[in-house]
């Protein structure tokens, strides 16, 4: 059989990531697709425009058959930590074709450099830990780490200055981590580029990134619905007319009032404050009007502003060193929780369940693991911050079952 993996964050589905879906489709038939999706906060440190839930039901009406939730201490990490999450849960799943969307577009340059990076480890190591001592921010460290090292290389390399690639090659890199027989495969971005702010009105395809800033500047769903499978359009909908989606913007009065509220020695134990960066945060909260205004006071170039947003995001959270960082380094996760599936993905669980070797949860019991307490904190605050108007909802994080869908009458089963 062909398990074919994807890793993702959805948010929100746009016409770009139907178009990855159908070209491995046409070019590996697979027999089941398996998505493993980040939950309520994304790798860049962002609040997800909509829930996990219901960017679940998006990829199951796209025809994905099985999604699962990527732990947020791996979804809220570094590229090489939320890289080692994702991969680690698909090859628990049995998943031998992993699929990703790239800037190049060929996987041989990823595989060429994997093998140039592990052959010269102690020099592109050197080399980092150099950079970074000079304050350069890690993303940098690394081009630079690489640039050396490739000088004098021949085979045709990939660029990982681009967001994409950079990503990528952490995806092949995990995949020899696990020590896993998954096969990479790669298609090439069309239209868009990951951080475009602006859509061209024409093009069926455009970034996450410019749908979202679209979308939160109020401005009208149907100005964009060219770029939307339909039922994406009608799930956004249904989300708006219960509240606004979810911002920073949003959530900022609340991070304001944690960090306002704490002392530098308290927020000093927050995952990745480091190098008295506490200080920082709390000189410039205080003249902070928004939260973009608040990122550009504290960022450096050692500082990006995806590292600030995810430590935003640990300190609204409360994540704390002593619960994530081993994790982050050292572990995998621990358990898969089950978002959603359609008739043929529930009849493969029921095939491999016995075969793994973690627990596969429908519902969140009592008793959990540190790596579950943090995943049903972080979901638990983000309903909270979303739900400002205190609609009753149907199902709490630990209540909420895995949506079913019967792809064939289009229809939701438990819903």
């Amino acid at each position: 059989m062909i398990i074919a993996g994807i890793i993702a964050e959805y948010n929100p589905f746009h016409n770009g990531h139907l178009y990855q879906l159908e070209t491995m489709r046409e070019q590996i038939r697979p027999d089941v697709v398996v998505v493993v999706v980040s939950g309520d906060f994304l790798q860049r440190g962002e609040p997800a425009l909509v829930s996990k839930w219901a960017r679940t039901r998006m990829a199951l009406q796209a025809g994905v058959d099985l999604v699962v939730e990527l732990p947020y201490v791996f979804a809220v990490g570094k590229a090489d930590v939320f890289a080692r999450g994702a991969v680690a849960i698909l090859n628990r799943l049995g998943v031998n074709r992993l699929f990703f969307g790239s800037e190049c577009g060929r996987i041989e340059p990823f595989l060429n450099t994997f093998s140039l990076i592990n052959e010269n480890q102690e020099v592109y190591d050197t080399q980092l830990a150099q950079a970074m001592a000079r304050g350069i921010s890690y993303p940098n460290a690394h081009a630079a780490a690489y640039r050396f090292i490739s000088k004098k290389h021949t085979q045709e390399l990939v660029d990982l200055t681009l967001p994409n690639n950079s990503l990528a090659f952490q995806y092949i890199r995990a995949i020899h981590q696990c020590d896993s027989d998954m096969i990479p495969m790669t298609l090439r971005r069309k239209q868009s580029e990951h951080n475009d702010q602006s859509f061209t009105k024409n093009a069926p395809i455009a970034s996450a990134s410019s749908i979202r800033l679209h979308l939160l500047k109020g401005q009208s769903l149907f100005e964009i619905a060219d770029k939307l499978p339909e039922y994406v359009i009608a799930e956004l909908n249904s989300v708006k007319e219960a509240h606004d989606f979810a911002s920073w913007e949003r959530f900022f009065p609340f991070l304001k009032y944690k960090l306002l509220s704490s002392s530098s020695k308290q927020l000093a134990q927050i995952y990745e404050m480091e190098e008295g960066i506490e200080h920082r945060l709390l000189s410039s909260i205080r003249v902070s009007r928004s939260f973009n205004e608040f990122i550009s006071l504290v960022k450096t170039k050692r500082y990006t502003w995806a590292r600030l947003q995810r430590l935003a995001a640990h300190t609204l959270t409360n994540t704390l060193k002593e619960q994530a960082k081993q994790i982050a380094l050292h572990g995998e996760p621990d358990s898969i929780r089950l978002l959603g599936m359609n008739l043929k993905g529930q009849a493969y669980l029921a095939d491999i369940r016995k075969k793994v070797e973690i627990p596969l949860l429908s519902k969140i019991r009592i008793h959990r693991s540190m790596m579950l307490d943090i995943d049903v904190k972080a979901s638990q605050i983000y309903d909270y911050l979303t739900n400002t108007n205190h609609l009753p909802m149907n199902f709490t994080e630990t209540s909420h079952p895995p949506i079913r869908y019967d792809e064939k009458n289009r229809r939701f089963l438990n819903e």
